[in-house]
């Protein structure tokens, strides 16, 4: 039986040698691709092929380390017609992966190493880059239109914790926000407003990565009248 493929050069020549109910699925980013921390993703950063069933969790088909400038170049994944009876009522997508190991490196510039199946040991949290894909053989063009944000991670699916408040104060002319339960590979934000009902980013405020061990501070300019703030995550 052949194998699970993935295609990274020759594009045309691996489909040309596809079996005839092999499914086929191009995808590449034109970046630039961002962390949830608003940093660009490390060269060597993992794109997954991701079956999500109707009923059950998800499973991750394949993963290629192929980010190169902030961007996932053309990839050809090729799922071979004897594999492809396993995924059946369910939808294909394809995710971004952030894969640094912040317990080997606090910078988060280090990745996680490799499984034996080519999958990252270590994955924070992913955001989908295209999903729905319904076809089970033939051709689907996943290429996405635009770069991965910030904003577009799952962080409620990956369990992430809500930040809480600390502490609040004045200095000057700006209002410090502390904040806890946060985690390095995200970055907070803070949004106020002059009422609890509507709240943005306003200019001048900071942005800061978490910080799972300690506490991070957060600052806003303090402006006339009442403020309201809330912490949010970057976008």
């Amino acid at each position: 039986m052949k194998k699970i493929l993935v295609a990274v050069f020759a594009l045309a020549s691996a489909a040309a040698f596809a079996g005839a109910n092999d499914l086929l699925i191009m995808f590449s980013t034109p970046g630039v691709d961002k962390y949830a921390d608003g940093t660009t993703v490390l060269d060597g950063e993992s794109y997954a092929l991701v079956w999500t069933p109707t009923e059950g969790a998800q499973e991750t088909v394949l993963s290629v380390p192929l980010a190169k400038d902030g961007k996932c170049p053309p990839v050809l994944f090729v799922v071979d017609e004897n594999d492809a009876p396993k995924y059946k009522d369910g939808t294909w997508g394809v995710f971004l992966l952030d894969s640094r190991d912040f317990a080997k490196d606090a910078t988060g510039k280090t990745l996680a190493a490799l499984d034996e199946k080519g999958q990252p040991k270590v994955v924070n949290v992913k955001a989908s880059v295209a999903d729905g894909l319904a076809k089970t053989s033939g051709f689907e063009s996943a290429v996405a239109g635009k770069g991965v944000s910030a904003g577009e991670y799952d962080l409620e699916g990956a369990n992430i914790p809500k930040p809480v408040v600390s502490g609040i104060k004045v200095v000057g002319a700006n209002v410090i926000v502390t904040v806890k339960n946060t985690v390095p590979f995200v970055g907070y934000t803070l949004q106020a407003g002059s009422d609890v009902s509507n709240f943005a980013v306003p200019e001048g405020a900071s942005s800061a990565a978490g910080n799972a061990s300690d506490e991070i501070n957060l600052v806003a300019p303090k402006k006339d009248g009442a403020q309201f703030f809330k912490v949010s995550t970057i976008k």
